[in-house]
């Protein structure tokens, strides 16, 4: 069974606060670099550590056999994760950026493509609560 959108939110309220936190981050963003905004699933954060790409953005923008790419965070580290081809997603190293940024069902990430094979991740929180407990973390 496939996880629907509105699945992901436990009430209106914090669907709508977190879209519109994201709508915002995008709007002040650079326009002129690719970009795809996730949402992410438990399969994502929790369990399999998966993240499937869009499969025209992957087709646009990334080379076309596997590879390594680079996520960097909002504070400029870096994070190595393996681009597959085939499957258009992003496995080995996946894992490693999710748990250390705590990210959680709900939570929508927007990849900026800012060199060929590297990402600028900006991560809205579902839970607005929860964007403190991440940044201590990761300080």
């Amino acid at each position: 069974k496939r996880t629907r959108f509105f699945d992901l939110y436990d009430d209106d309220e914090a669907r709508y606060s977190v879209i519109e936190r994201a709508g915002e981050l995008l709007s002040g963003l650079e326009n002129d670099l690719p970009h795809f905004v996730k949402f992410m699933l438990h399969s994502n954060v929790g369990q399999g550590f998966w993240l499937h790409l869009p499969k025209k953005f992957c087709e646009a923008h990334m080379p076309d056999h596997d590879t390594n790419v680079s996520l960097v965070n909002e504070w400029g580290k870096e994070y190595r994760a393996t681009f597959l081809l085939g499957r258009y997603g992003l496995s080995a190293g996946w894992r490693g950026f999710s748990i250390s940024h705590r990210l959680l069902k709900g939570d929508i990430l927007i990849f900026h493509l800012i060199q060929p094979c590297k990402f600028k991740v900006h991560i809205v929180r579902a839970n607005k609560s929860d964007v403190m407990g991440a940044a201590l973390c990761l300080m």
